[in-house]
């Protein structure tokens, strides 16, 4: 053939083969703009939901690095004082380092804040590509398998669920797993130091960004090192075992404070841990527990396809004695089992459900592969007629449910249904396309309360805040002490919240009184309507005075001061309490929390004051002291554990 002719087809499989890179690499881009990702290109944090807890979080650590060279505080703006940093955030640590490192590049803490999340959006593709090739599929089948990632990130509902609520680290973790796999697969076929370094390396850096990333890897990397345990040398099992010790080592900063102060750990199997019936809701695709699946549409088509090729690919390879097959049908077993049957055992706490989401990652490969081996083996040709037709007929209540799974998500893109004859537009009629949006990033910041709350904060009381995001807002919007947050907080601290005890706020005027006063409440700020929580407009102990947008904001009419006894005037700012004007010859009691790492200057020392709400208790100064003290956080264990 003339080499004018062979020109156009060459060119025209380049053009090809660059559209696809192009739609699978900058898609994302494209998908996450669609999704409202210009938001995070602001120098302000974007806030909502987990989002806030995140913030309030960053906030702290980086006010601990910064001000003493610490990775955590003790916070006197949440939980009465309580020692953030330490073990709630533990799966927040990779977002931490990174807001702090980009900030210190000089970019805006806000800006580097919502950077991280814009990396989560766009390395899914990449990952996920390396990853395919270190397990050896040929390139447009690793692209494939990244393009699967890619709509399975976007339009699985799990996936969609953690990046919109704004559990980001444990959305990374769920394909960012795939790294450290793979190169351990390639390092036990080959033993490149190459491979064991990229090995260390990303497994370090997952279980830096969420430490359940262990929970994903044990198994599949057991089975890789089992199978080859008895052909390693002496070197290369210290090499394995070096990579274990490097991963510790490397998040030992983290899991050493988080060690210390265990023994305030709270039961963590409140939410994502469902029961063995999430199985039917999931393959319906419908919502059983939205505790344990997530308060959205349960779409589920991208998932079920890609664990159906999956089982087909590991089949395949397991026939051909593939040892690929081996790392991939430990990793599915265990995951699927742990996503369904891990609430009745221990794993409860660890939240199994959400291991739903690196199990549809981990499938893309294999799924991939399966596609690679029907291609390049020509199987389709070895089918006969009604197998085709099958086929066929099958793939096209298939693609419905890919098809529908997308608009679901994409709802504002579609006519709206058309109203009735009357002319009414019925909330029923919108079922079919998503009746509560299409779940982008979108403007969930309370400024207008936030600054009501500067205006009315004299810093001699706290505020309680009822709906958890807001609360959590408020601490890193203003300098307010706020008993507001996550309520389920897995520490001790989290008893200081009024809706942990009493959900709904439902109390006795007694039991609500004897709250207000232990923990010196002076404003409410309630956000359920009044119609459905009007207790509160008849306790005696507040007083209505406004509102703020839907907000309602109440006046504690007997407030107690933060100083229960002893005098003086306190001023409370991160890592430390300063009182001035107090009576030396009397014991103070602080309405603060006790902790371990406190110390008491100059010449006095602090005790373990018991209440009866919490049991973490507050700070009592014992008699004879200086009239102006200073209570601050050494960061170093001077006073014995609190009592059980």
């Amino acid at each position: 053939m003339p080499l004018p002719a062979r020109l156009p087809a060459r060119a025209l499989r380049g053009l090809g083969i660059a559209l696809a890179v192009g739609l699978v690499f900058a898609g994302p881009a494209a998908l996450l703009w669609y999704f409202g990702g210009e938001r995070l290109l602001r120098p302000v944090p974007y806030s909502g939901f987990d989002f806030d807890t995140h913030v309030s979080q960053v906030w702290r650590v980086l006010e601990g690095l910064r001000g003493w060279g610490q990775p955590w505080v003790y916070d006197v703006q949440h939980l009465a004082g309580y020692p953030n940093g330490t073990i709630f955030d533990a799966d927040n640590k990779g977002w931490e380092l990174f807001t702090f490192a980009v900030a210190s590049l000089g970019v805006p803490d806000g800006l580097a804040f919502n950077l991280f999340v814009v990396v989560a959006h766009l390395a899914v593709a990449p990952v996920v590509y390396a990853s395919a090739r270190l397990f050896r599929l040929e390139r447009p089948f690793a692209l494939l398998a990244a393009a699967f990632a890619v709509l399975y990130w976007f339009f699985d509902s799990w996936n969609h669920w953690e990046w919109f609520v704004g559990m980001i680290a444990y959305a990374i973790a769920g394909y960012l797993f795939l790294l450290p796999l793979s190169a351990f697969y390639r390092w036990t076929r080959e033993r490149r130091p190459w491979q064991a370094l990229v090995c260390a390396l990303t497994m370090a850096l997952a279980h830096q960004v969420h430490p359940y990333t262990f929970f994903i890897l044990v198994a599949p990397m057991a089975a890789l090192y089992l199978r080859h345990a008895r052909e390693l040398g002496r070197r290369e099992h210290l090499v394995v075992w070096g990579i274990v010790a490097s991963t510790v080592l490397v998040n030992g900063w983290w899991l050493g404070n988080a060690l210390r102060f265990w023994h305030y750990i709270l039961d963590s199997s409140l939410f994502a841990d469902p029961t063995l019936d999430s199985l039917g809701w999931d393959l319906l695709g419908l919502v059983g527990d939205p505790t344990a699946m997530g308060v959205i549409g349960n779409r589920t088509a991208f998932r079920l396809t890609l664990l159906a090729g999956a089982v087909v690919g590991v089949v395949s390879w397991w026939r051909s004695a593939d040892d690929r097959a081996l790392p991939f049908a430990v990793g599915l077993v265990v995951l699927v089992g742990l996503t369904y049957l891990g609430g009745y055992t221990v794993f409860a706490q660890i939240q199994p459900h959400r291991h739903v989401g690196p199990t549809g990652f981990l499938a893309v490969i294999p799924c991939a592969a399966g596609l690679q081996r029907f291609v390049r083996e020509r199987l389709w040709a070895r089918l006969s007629r009604p197998a085709i037709a099958l086929v066929a007929v099958l793939a096209l209540p298939a693609a419905q449910h890919l098809a529908r799974d997308v608009l679901y998500f994409g709802a504002r893109s579609l006519p709206p249904p058309a109203p009735l004859l009357d002319g009414q537009r019925i909330w029923y009629t919108q079922l079919g396309y998503g009746p509560h949006g299409d779940f982008s990033y979108g403007d969930w910041t309370h400024d207008e309360l936030a600054a009501w709350v500067r205006e009315h904060d004299d810093r001699q009381g706290r505020f309680l805040v009822e709906d958890w995001h807001t609360g959590e807002q408020l601490t890193w919007k203003t300098d307010a002490q706020i008993l507001g947050g996550f309520i389920w907080r897995n520490l001790e601290h989290s008893w200081a919240h009024f809706f942990r005890w009493r959900p709904q706020g439902i109390a006795t005027p007694d039991d609500l009184h004897r709250y207000l006063h232990t923990y010196g409440v002076r404003w409410v700020i309630i956000s359920t309507p009044r119609e459905l929580a009007p207790w509160w407009d008849r306790s005696p102990a507040l007083e209505l005075v406004g509102g703020v947008t839907h907000f309602r904001l109440y006046r504690v009419r007997e407030p107690s001061s933060l100083v229960a006894q002893g005098g003086g005037r306190l001023s409370a700012r991160t890592n430390q309490l300063e009182l001035t004007g107090s009576d030396p010859g009397r014991d103070v009691v602080l309405r603060y929390h006790w902790l371990e790492t406190l110390v008491c200057e100059p010449e006095c020392r602090i005790e373990r004051e018991p209440n009866d709400i919490d049991g973490v208790g507050f700070i009592r100064v014992p008699a004879p002291h200086p009239a102006d003290l200073r209570i601050r956080n050494a960061y170093r264990r001077v006073s014995a554990p609190p009592e059980p």
